[in-house]
């Protein structure tokens, strides 16, 4: 999460809100529960990505008591938060690795649900760092925006940012989420990772699959801290190998259509928001109250429409086309 500070850090510190994460260990016995009573009849969240469910057990004194279980078949934690304290306590029982995972996800919670009350968004993108600028690539469900930025990396010495998820500020500032991050079996060569096959559209895509720590360490790949916006890449699929690679400016419509779709994304902004108050973040309603529209969001800077079979983004000359409309690229190759 030590990626996620600098991005914080544009508040004063003066504004800096002060909450504790607590992990203790915690014997079951203590009332932590099991088996399939654990959910029956209480006050319930269950969340994107993998069965991760959060009951309301009590309150007590001012003090949220929550049962969670982070995926079907583990052992439950406790948490409980004191709002007037600010303090989050995570109980987990001895030797339980899964069970630890909840600390990331409550750290996440801390940093999303801030950023995004104060007029942050989310952007369904990927993004890359060059010349201190941020390249944001922009494209529909397997459209191959990861594979640029992963590209960007290799032929451009670009920093990474993001493999998936983007934070765009109110100045333009744009900052990686982090997230699992799949890279083409083509750029990955022989890297230890988990291996993933599936046939999309018709076409065959092999990816490996890397934690971020996995990505720096096995890769040897250097993530970028937070970069004002550069430009932007809408990527295009052609359907048809044959038709070669073409970029040309995008106009404001196309572009607005573009981010208006990236910006769509719901799952991802419950599972980093704060609706139970577990890190004394701003609720839902007050994040959305905080957002500005997504039109215009990315209209500060040169924006092209990059059109090419997806099939062919590993190895296709994708940064000749768009030297001309981001001419700045061209001075890395």
């Amino acid at each position: 999460m030590g990626m996620l500070v600098p991005a914080c850090s544009v508040a004063e510190p003066a504004a800096a809100v002060q909450w504790t994460l607590r992990v203790e260990e915690h014997h079951r016995g203590a009332g932590a529960g099991a088996g399939g009573d654990l959910f029956q009849g209480r006050l319930l969240l269950e969340l994107p990505y993998g069965g991760r469910r959060l009951a309301v057990v009590g309150m007590d004194g001012g003090v949220m008591r929550l049962m969670a279980v982070y995926r079907r078949g583990a052992l439950p934690v406790v948490m409980e938060v004191d709002a007037r304290q600010r303090v989050t306590r995570l109980l987990v029982t001895p030797g339980d690795a899964v069970g630890l995972r909840w600390a990331d996800y409550l750290a996440r919670v801390f940093f999303a649900s801030r950023l995004l009350g104060s007029g942050w968004r989310m952007l369904h993108a990927s993004a890359v760092a060059v010349d201190g600028r941020a390249l944001v690539f922009l494209a529909g469900r397997h459209g191959g925006k990861s594979t640029l930025a992963h590209r960007a990396v290799r032929n451009l010495g670009a920093g990474f940012l993001a493999d998936d998820l983007v934070l765009i500020g109110p100045d333009g500032t744009v900052v990686g989420w982090p997230t699992r991050v799949a890279v083409p079996a083509q750029l990955a060569g022989d890297s230890d990772g988990r291996r993933e096959r599936r046939v999309v559209a018709g076409v065959v895509r092999e990816r490996v699959l890397f934690t971020p720590a996995q990505h720096r360490a096995t890769l040897g790949v250097e993530y970028s801290p937070p970069v004002p916006l550069g430009a932007v890449v809408i990527v295009e699929g052609t359907g048809a190998a044959e038709a070669g690679v073409r970029a040309q400016a995008a106009d404001a419509q196309t572009l607005d259509r573009a981010v208006a779709g990236a910006a769509d994304v719901p799952q991802q902004l419950l599972y980093v928001s704060d609706p139970l108050g577990l890190m004394g973040g701003p609720r839902l309603a007050d994040q959305a109250a905080g957002a500005a529209p997504p039109v215009g969001l990315l209209a500060a800077v040169p924006a092209a429409v990059l059109r090419v079979a997806v099939e062919q983004l590993p190895q296709a000359p994708v940064w000749q086309a768009l030297e001309g409309v981001v001419p700045w690229l061209g001075r890395r190759r």
